[in-house]
């Protein structure tokens, strides 16, 4: 395993297998859209599209997997923030 820094005080362990699209994920860190005062709402999914266009895997398959990838990743971290704002 990899250890792969979330924060600087939390570590992840991640397998070699993933760590690409795990710094994917933290590339696309800039992409969330943020809407008034509740804060992010969302990847901005053009920016993301764009990213993937740029710097992401050129196998169609894979990049549609990636993406699938980046909305599961989305909506755990939404609903992180959400019970953290509670």
């Amino acid at each position: 395993m990899r250890r792969a820094v979330a924060a600087p005080d939390v570590a992840v362990w991640i397998w070699p297998d993933v760590v690409p699209i795990w710094q994917a994920w933290q590339s696309i860190q800039t992409q969330w859209r943020v809407g008034g005062m509740g804060g992010a709402n969302g990847l901005d999914y053009a920016g993301v599209r764009a990213w993937l266009d740029e710097c992401g895997p050129k196998n169609k398959a894979q990049r549609r997997e990636w993406f699938h990838c980046f909305q599961a990743a989305e909506q755990a971290t939404l609903q992180v923030w959400a019970e953290n704002a509670d």
